[in-house]
């Protein structure tokens, strides 16, 4: 897919999951308090209702965690 997002270089699809990830982080930690950002993504990639798009991101980010801010 064509990159449209200059920011994440993420096509739409991923940029859209990456927002949301990243939204659904700030509620975890407010939930669970002290979570890291790995631990939240074990977590989301354990979950079987993680779509795929966000389960790819989930990947993606455990991978390279230098591009999650």
């Amino acid at each position: 897919m064509k990159i449209v997002d200059a920011t994440t270089s993420f096509c739409g699809n991923h940029s859209e999951a990456y927002r949301k990830v990243n939204d659904a982080y700030s509620l975890w930690y407010a939930a669970y308090g002290s979570l890291t950002t790995d631990a939240f993504l074990k977590r989301l990639l354990a979950l079987p209702e993680t779509g795929d798009r966000a389960r790819e991101m989930a990947q993606f980010l455990s991978r390279n965690p230098e591009r999650w801010k």
